[in-house]
């Protein structure tokens, strides 16, 4: 396979933008958590069930001033509501910690016990509405859904990990949310570095499949019932196991959902994929074109379908529509759109296949 010479940039990938320094090696520092707390430029960004809100007039996320938020910050819990999400990067910023880390102050507020309402906030004259679903989420700017992917990653990872998985005692949050501590002084967990303490991420492998002359692109539709009615065609995925490498687990994962044996496998770009807590790592994989599809492994697929590259590269030229989706009436095809990797994968294959084509 011929590959570009100029490489997907993953951070122009919905939520997969550096916009904080997250400064991860303050967040044991009391003194730095406590001044960013409590400065005049610090930002929160609320959350209802790992879900944000926008400004009605411009979609923005909502952000919101100490003053604001502080019935949320005061009281005996209040370190368990907030996660501190780094400095926003900003040379006009007067947040300046020992004189050289500088940038505005982000957390992330989980409000879910309390509401809006609850919060003072000051800007009547500003409406705002909570993101409800993925559809919203897509419609987020590409700074505002890479704050939002680490936020939801981290509050989900929080909400659901709230004993210690040794013990079973509680665990409570410490450096600013970032890490969990189990409440049992006598636990093991205490006496080491143990999988308790880290938030989770759990690493996945998207691959696009293509065959030996780049001329097509296996689609995939998924069986799963969220996808009875929108009937979209992707890429094959599937979580990596313990003691694989990602290119095995390519390989092994095709095989399993397309009976198809790969020739090569080669990692491209990956993504932050807050749905729970993943991490996308996008793969292009070659396969014979001659050999037939076999479904009935795990079952997880309802059709596979080999695209020329000429008519996948019209579809994913097109503007996605009100579902959030690439929908094409000629085909029928329901594509991701342009925010995904699985589009991104699709789409450098295409364009791998027309550098070709033009070489010859």
């Amino acid at each position: 396979m011929s590959t570009l010479a100029t490489r997907p940039i993953t951070h122009s990938l919905h939520y997969s933008q550096e916009v904080l320094n997250r400064v991860s090696f303050l967040r044991k520092d009391p003194q730095f958590i406590d001044e960013a707390l409590s400065h005049s430029e610090t930002q929160f960004i609320p959350f209802e069930n790992y879900l944000p809100f926008v400004n009605e007039r411009d979609g923005l996320l909502l952000r919101l001033r100490k003053v604001e938020v502080s019935s949320f910050l005061d009281g005996e819990t209040s370190s368990q509501n907030f996660v501190f999400l780094g400095l926003l990067f900003s040379g006009q910023s007067n947040f300046v910690y020992r004189s050289r880390y500088r940038g505005t102050p982000t957390f992330a507020l989980d409000i879910s016990n309390g509401g809006l309402s609850q919060c003072n906030l000051l800007e009547t004259s500003k409406p705002v509405r909570k993101v409800e679903n993925f559809k919203d989420l897509n419609r987020l700017t590409l700074e505002d859904s890479s704050i939002v992917s680490q936020a939801r990653m981290y509050l989900q990872w929080l909400d659901t990990h709230k004993f210690c998985s040794i013990c079973g005692s509680k665990t409570t949050h410490v450096y600013a949310g970032t890490q969990l501590k189990c409440s049992n002084g006598d636990c093991a967990s205490n006496k080491g570095v143990s999988n308790v303490c880290f938030p989770r991420t759990d690493p996945v492998v998207i691959s696009a499949i293509t065959n030996r002359d780049n001329s097509k692109v296996l689609l995939c539709r998924s069986g799963a019932p969220r996808n009875k009615d929108r009937k979209l065609y992707s890429c094959v995925s599937g979580f990596v196991d313990p003691s694989e490498t990602l290119e095995v687990a390519v390989a092994r994962e095709i095989w399993e959902e397309t009976g198809l044996h790969t020739d090569k496998v080669e990692i491209l770009v990956s993504q932050p994929w807050p749905f729970p807590n993943n991490l996308m790592i996008g793969c292009i994989a070659i396969a014979d074109d001659t050999q037939v599809p076999d479904l009935t492994h795990d079952c997880e697929l309802d059709e596979v379908r080999w695209v020329p590259c000429s008519v996948l590269e019209k579809i994913l030229k097109q503007d996605d529509s009100d579902s959030g989706f690439i929908q094409d009436e000629l085909t029928g095809l329901n594509l991701p759109n342009n925010r995904s990797v699985a589009h991104m994968l699709m789409d450098f294959i295409v364009k791998t296949s027309k550098k070709n084509t033009v070489e010859k």
